[in-house]
Order: C-alpha cells, then sequence, then structure tokens
C-alpha cells in the first residue's frame, strides 16, 4: 500500500479507519482547482500531514511521539465545514465521468472507478462524526 488517506475522529484516533482512500488522496491535487470553480473549500485543507511527516523524519534520535503528543500537534477541522464540499464534489464528479476519468495520474488511472467509493465512504463517516459532536481531518498516512 502507498499514501492515503483516513478519516479520523478526534476522541477516536486510535479507531484508525477501515477503508484504504488511495484514490481520493492521488487526486487531491486536481479536485481543489474543482472546488475553487464550484467555490468550495478546497479538499487539501483538511488534510493532516502529521503523522506521515512523523513516520517519515529522518531524525533517528527522535522519540516517536505517544498518541496524545500525535492529537494534539494535529490539525482538527469541524465536518459541517467539509460536508458541503464532500456532497458537492461527489455530485459534480458523478455527472462529469469524462473529467472523473482524467483525475489521476499516468499509472493510477486504474483508482478512477473508487474515487466515487471513496468519496462516499468519507460522506459517511464525517455525517457520522458530525452526529457525535466530534472533529474531524483527513490523515496523511502511508
Amino acid at each position: 500500500m502507498g499514501t492515503t488517506i483516513w478519516v479520523l475522529s478526534k476522541n477516536k484516533t486510535t479507531e484508525g479507519d477501515d477503508w484504504d482512500h488511495s484514490a481520493l488522496f492521488y487526486a487531491v491535487e486536481k479536485l481543489d482547482p474543482i472546488c475553487d470553480r464550484l467555490g468550495l473549500a478546497k479538499l487539501s485543507t483538511f488534510l493532516d500531514w502529521t503523522d506521515f511527516d512523523v513516520n517519515m523524519s529522518e531524525d533517528e534520535d527522535e522519540e516517536f511521539p505517544d498518541e496524545e503528543v500525535l492529537i494534539d500537534r494535529a490539525s482538527w477541522f469541524n465536518p459541517s465545514e467539509a460536508l458541503p464540499m464532500l456532497r458537492a464534489l461527489r455530485e459534480y464528479l458523478a455527472s462529469n465521468e469524462s473529467e472523473l476519468a482524467s483525475l489521476l495520474e499516468q499509472g493510477k488511472e486504474h483508482l478512477s472507478e473508487e474515487l466515487l467509493e471513496d468519496l462516499d465512504d468519507c460522506i459517511s463517516k464525517v455525517e457520522k462524526i458530525a452526529t457525535e459532536g466530534d472533529l474531524f481531518h483527513f490523515c496523511v498516512v502511508m
């Protein structure tokens, strides 16, 4: 598995995520301009790179931080800020299949079929986090 996105709830970070959102991760750079055109918050706004950066650190003397430190370092967002963007992006891509097919870089085109599924899963999880009154982020993991 390469780099992917997990949907994490601040109060339940240890639960991780059961879905590999690689298609969404690899499409973020091309989805952000679509968000701009639609007048939406950018998808990349909700990415948190804390876990990725810690895992990629080359400083061998640095101890791996415990879960609480990672939670404190991370950026967390209100689900209500992301849900309109996720829903509109999903609707837009479902009705623009030709654009959907061109969103992934060469070698990753096979993931375009999974992109709508990734968005559906993210919407479902972010909606659940909203009903729980918690914060979330899209955690970039390797």
